[in-house]
């Protein structure tokens, strides 16, 4: 996620959500190497749209705020290419 990050720098933001809380969210940052400052975390339940159903859950949203590819198959690399 680090190098999608920095590639589409200023084209889409990256999310890393915790819902146990900010002190998790930063270790499990650190423990993944996520050291891009790109990779926002935030520590509340997502919302409902992002369908949350397991974790570590990857959606890809596109500029309109639509939920294109939910957790199935998400490819981070070419799914955020084909949306940005």
């Amino acid at each position: 996620m680090n190098k999608l990050a920095k590639e589409y720098d200023g084209k889409a933001t990256f999310l890393c959500i915790n819902t146990r809380g900010i002190p998790d969210a930063k270790s499990y940052k650190e423990s993944k190497g996520l050291n891009e400052p790109a990779l926002l975390h935030g520590a509340v339940r997502p919302p409902e749209e992002y369908g949350l159903r397991y974790i570590p859950h990857k959606v890809v949203i596109d500029k309109g705020g639509k939920v294109v590819k939910n957790f199935e198959g998400v490819n981070l690399a070419e799914d955020v290419k084909a949306v940005v």
